[in-house]
C-alpha cells in the first residue's frame, strides 16, 4: 500500500485483530511537491523522515516491508546516506521491524546492491524478494532469471528459508484469469527449489480511471478481484507451500499518488467476495460535489453486499455518510474509508476460505480411512 496518509488513517482504525494478521507492505511514492519541502534546503530527508514517522504512528512493534519502487534505485538523501538504508535505519529507531526489499526490477544497479549489502549485513529477520513484471517476462529465459536471483542469494549471502518471496502481478486489470494462473505456474515452477521459507502474492484489478470500471455517471457496477480468483486457485493448487495473499488495496500501483485529479468523480469501492462493488457518482467540481457521496452511500448500503456499521471503522463512516453526519468528503476521504473496510473484508474472506480448505481436507481423510 501507499506510504500516505490516506492509508494511515485506516490502519490507525483497523482492529487489531485484523491488524495483528497483515504484514503490510510500504510503497514510498516520489515526494510531494508540498512547501515545507519545496521550500526546505534537504527536502527528501525531511519527507522520508516525516513518512517514517508516520509508519510509526500507525505501525510501532508490528512488522512491515517497506521499498522505494518509484524511486531512481541510486538515489542518495542531502546527507549522502543512501535512501534505502535511511528508511531501514529510521524504521528500526521508530520501533518498526522492518523487513528489507530486494527488488528484482532494480538489482543490476550497483548503488542499490551495496545499499542492500550494508542493511542485510546488519539485519537478522526476513528479507522480501519481490518478483515483477520483469521477472514473469524472464520466466521465459530460465537461465537468465535463475542468474539473477543467484546472484541476490550470493552477494547479499541469503539463506533462503529465511526468505518470503512477493510474486507481484501490479496491474492486472487487462488479464484474464487463465493468463495470470499460466503466468504464476511458469515463474513458480522456475523457483520453488530455491526452497524460500513462505511466498505471496499481490496484484490490483481495479483500472486507473473509475470510467472503465463504471462507464455510466451515476450508476453502480462490480470489479472482477482476479488476484483474489488467482490466490484461492494457487492454495488449492500447491497446498503444501506456504502462499499469502496481497493486494493493492484500493489505490493501485498506476494510480496517481499524490496528485490531485480535476476530473475525478464521486465513488465508493466497496469490497465483497472476489469483486469490488463500484457505486460512481460524478464529478467532484459539479454540485453537490462532495455530498453526491451521500447517495452513494446508499446505495452501498441498499446492495446488499453491506455488512453492517460495526463490520469496520470504514462501514461505520459509510453509514454515517449516509445519515449525512459529514459532508461527504473528497476522494482521499474515500480511500481512507474504501481501504478501511478493504483489510476487515480480505482478511475475513481468507480466514472463511482457509476454514472451507481444513474441512474439506478432514473430510477427505475421513472418506479414505473409512
Amino acid at each position: 500500500m501507499k506510504a500516505m496518509a490516506a492509508e494511515f488513517t485506516a490502519l490507525s482504525n483497523t482492529k487489531s485483530d485484523v491488524a495483528n494478521l497483515l504484514v503490510p507492505l510500504f510503497e514510498f511514492p516520489q515526494r510531494p511537491q508540498r512547501k515545507a519541502y519545496t521550500e526546505s534546503t534537504n527536502p527528501n530527508e525531511l519527507y522520508i523522515s516525516d513518512t517514517c514517522k508516520e509508519i510509526s504512528n500507525v505501525w510501532a512493534g508490528r512488522p512491515a516491508m517497506f521499498d522505494t519502487f518509484h524511486w531512481n534505485p541510486s538515489t542518495t538523501l542531502e546527507n549522502g546516506e543512501h535512501l534505502t538504508t535511511s528508511i531501514y535505519n529510521q524504521l528500526r529507531s521508530l520501533g518498526i521491524t522492518a523487513v528489507p526489499v530486494v527488488g528484482y526490477d532494480r538489482w543490476s544497479i550497483y548503488d542499490y546492491q551495496l545499499a542492500l549489502k550494508s542493511i542485510i549485513s546488519m539485519h537478522t529477520g526476513k528479507v522480501c524478494i519481490r518478483l515483477d513484471h520483469h521477472a514473469f517476462e524472464d520466466s521465459a529465459e530460465p537461465d537468465f532469471l535463475k542468474e539473477i536471483i543467484d546472484e541476490m542469494i550470493d552477494l547479499l549471502e541469503l539463506e533462503p528459508a529465511n526468505c518470503h518471496v512477493l510474486l507481484d502481478f501490479e496491474d492486472v486489470y487487462s488479464d484474464s484469469t487463465i493468463e495470470l494462473f499460466d503466468k504464476f505456474d511458469a515463474l513458480f515452477d522456475l523457483i520453488k527449489d530455491y526452497n524460500f521459507g513462505s511466498y505471496s502474492i499481490a496484484g490490483c484489478s481495479l483500472p486507473k480511471t473509475i470510467d472503465m470500471a463504471v462507464s455510466k455517471h451515476n450508476s453502480c457496477g462490480s470489479v472482477l478481484r482476479k488476484e483474489m480468483l488467482l490466490w484461492k486457485n494457487i492454495r488449492t493448487q500447491y497446498p503444501n507451500h506456504s502462499i499469502g495473499f496481497g493486494d493493492y488495496a484500493v489505490r493501485g500501483p498506476s494510480s496517481n499518488a499524490g496528485f490531485p485529479n480535476p476530473h475525478t468523480n464521486g465513488k465508493i469501492r466497496y469490497t465483497k467476495e472476489n469483486e469490488y462493488f463500484v457505486a460512481r457518482g460524478q464529478a467532484m467540481t459539479k454540485p453537490p460535489k462532495g455530498k453526491q457521496h451521500w447517495a452513494l452511500a446508499e446505495k452501498v448500503i441498499n446492495s446488499g453486499h453491506y455488512l453492517g456499521p460495526t463490520f469496520s471503522w470504514g462501514d461505520n463512516e459509510i453509514m454515517r455518510c449516509k445519515n449525512q453526519e459529514f459532508p461527504g468528503g473528497n476522494a482521499q476521504v474515500w480511500i481512507k474509508i474504501d481501504t478501511n473496510h478493504h483489510l476487515a473484508f480480505v482478511v475475513s474472506e481468507i480466514f472463511e476460505y482457509e476454514r472451507a480448505l481444513t474441512a474439506r481436507a478432514l473430510e477427505n481423510n475421513s472418506n479414505v480411512r473409512a
